[in-house]
């Protein structure tokens, strides 16, 4: 049998509308992104990255709109180039930080792209989510050989590569509070490095959206979003500092002084949740890679703050009626209670 006619008589799975429903909404969100920067960029190449990422997102949301009305499914509201991004509005961020966002989302969709495809059981939404991970990549190798051609490809610092096999011996190989601490670990640096690099690509992102933003609570919620990144940033440098490894310098990434109207503040609310939730991936995926007691604590402080943050900024955006209602499952009991 035709499996591409067997397919249509089975429902989307949870998960499969879940990670349809969410790649909607996320690529909604940085079209407008990408249709904001395209106005002011200068150089041709990053510009020609960017027009190559807005025609994928466009892609992606197109069908996945086809595909939720032919399965009778509502199409996610979003975002929209008309309402929330002004393109008219003056230049907020540098060329540098487009590539260097640019490359950071490629990343993110990347991981959440191989997810959606682990968690699919349709052979077209493999075959669909796929092809997505398949051009996270390609951007990520476009973004990748701008950056290293242009000297802006940051490296995690070098260490002696290791001549000889060998295995932990004492248990002090766990003590981070108390006792002497051993050398970082290479994946350790590795993961330190990165999470200091996103904080800085974030602080940048949010401190150009405090600028701009209208509402009160909006504003002070992505102050509050800059000052934990810088937080962050710093707790992570010193840690690397503590055993003689410099951090990652910082980019030419601060937003320019304008503060005039260029994104919704539901669009900027919404994005600091998506990257707020990708951190709590990260940080987590660290702390389960670190066995050092101190380093595996940071981890949890900070996700526990995070958490909290993130918290905090869904209730704004419950507010101010701004937080698109995911599919959720039946309430049972409200439809015993209705009869």
């Amino acid at each position: 049998m035709d499996m591409s006619q067997t397919h249509k008589k089975i429902s989307l799975s949870t998960s499969e509308l879940a990670s349809l429903w969410t790649t909607y909404i996320n690529d909604s969100m940085v079209i407008c992104m990408f249709n904001q920067f395209l106005q002011h960029i200068e150089d041709t190449e990053i510009k020609e990255v960017i027009t190559f990422a807005l025609h994928l997102s466009e892609g992606h949301c197109n069908e996945i709109s086809t595909l939720f009305k032919n399965e009778k499914v509502a199409v996610p509201k979003g975002f929209n180039v008309n309402t929330d991004v002004n393109l008219s509005g003056p230049r907020l961020y540098s060329d540098t930080f487009y590539l260097l966002y640019l490359h950071n989302m490629g990343k993110i969709g990347g991981n959440s792209y191989s997810l959606c495809l682990a968690t699919s059981a349709r052979n077209d939404m493999r075959s669909l989510f796929e092809k997505y991970v398949k051009q996270s990549m390609e951007l990520f190798q476009r973004t990748s050989n701008l950056l290293l051609s242009k000297g802006l490809f940051l490296r995690p610092s070098q260490i002696e590569m290791p001549s000889e096999v060998d295995f932990v011996k004492q248990q002090s190989f766990l003590n981070g509070w108390l006792g002497e601490k051993r050398p970082l670990s290479a994946i350790e640096i590795m993961n330190l490095f990165f999470n200091i690099e996103r904080n800085q690509i974030g602080q940048s992102l949010v401190t150009g959206f405090s600028q701009v933003a209208t509402e009160k609570d909006v504003k002070k919620f992505l102050v509050r979003a800059r000052d934990i990144a810088s937080k962050h940033i710093e707790i992570f440098s010193t840690t690397l500092n503590e055993s003689n490894l410099p951090a990652p310098m910082t980019w030419d990434t601060l937003p320019t002084s304008s503060t005039s109207h260029t994104f919704s503040d539901k669009l900027m609310m919404f994005h600091v949740t998506v990257l707020t939730g990708a951190s709590v991936s990260h940080y987590g995926t660290s702390m389960g890679s670190s066995p050092r007691r101190d380093i595996g604590l940071n981890y949890n402080r900070i996700i526990q703050e995070i958490l909290l943050f993130a918290e905090d900024g869904a209730q704004i955006m419950i507010n101010h009626g701004w937080l698109e209602q995911p599919p959720q499952a039946p309430d049972r009991q409200a439809l015993v209670n209705k009869n």
